[in-house]
This record gives structure tokens, C-alpha cells and sequence, in this order.
């Protein structure tokens, strides 16, 4: 039977200090229930398709410039997407500007 020895060096405890994240700045809850609203009301259509969108489920709510790309979350940043496929089968505006973005 092998014996194995402690190390003499206790390792030191993590501070606890966690790194910001986009996420972290992001509005939730009660706020961010007010702000689609009154972005929905100032204009119910989609900004890219201009489809009439149905509130609350028939839209995204979404950041013109990415919070990761440097984007404010600010109701002034925020936009309107449609998230409904069309006729075509096409997908909502939201997903594809998400993908859009995230090319970029």
C-alpha cells in the first residue's frame, strides 16, 4: 500500500470576485415589461418586415447595436422584431438578425 503525504501548501480560497458580463447590465423583470410595452406602443410593427405584431407574444424585443457589440441597453436602442414564420415559411425578422449579428 502506497502512502501519500498532505502538501504543506494550503491553497488559497477564491475571493468570490466574479467577472462582468454583457448579461449582467441586461434590465429584467418588471422594467423590462414596461420598456416592450412602450416601445410596442410608440410603434407595433416589426422594424424590418413593418408586419403589425401582436403584443406580448408576437414580438422580440431587440437591441438595434448588440449589447456585446457595445450597445446600450436603453429603451432608444431597442426595436421591434417580429418572431412568426411567414407564408413562405420564412423565419422571423428577430432570428435573423440575431444571426446577422452574430457573423459580424
Amino acid at each position: 500500500m502506497v502512502k501519500l503525504h498532505r502538501p504543506s501548501i494550503k491553497m488559497a480560497k477564491p475571493l468570490g470576485i466574479k467577472a462582468k458580463t454583457v448579461s449582467d447590465s441586461r434590465i429584467t423583470g418588471t422594467k423590462l415589461q414596461k420598456r416592450r410595452f412602450n416601445v410596442w406602443t410608440k410603434d407595433p410593427h416589426c422594424a424590418v418586415c413593418r408586419r403589425l405584431v401582436a403584443y406580448p407574444s408576437g414580438f422580440e424585443l431587440d437591441h438595434i447595436t448588440p449589447l456585446y457589440l457595445g450597445g446600450k441597453d436603453t429603451e432608444e436602442n431597442c426595436q421591434i422584431l417580429c418572431v412568426e414564420y411567414t407564408i413562405e415559411g420564412k423565419r422571423g425578422c428577430h432570428y435573423e438578425k440575431t444571426i446577422k449579428d452574430l457573423k459580424a
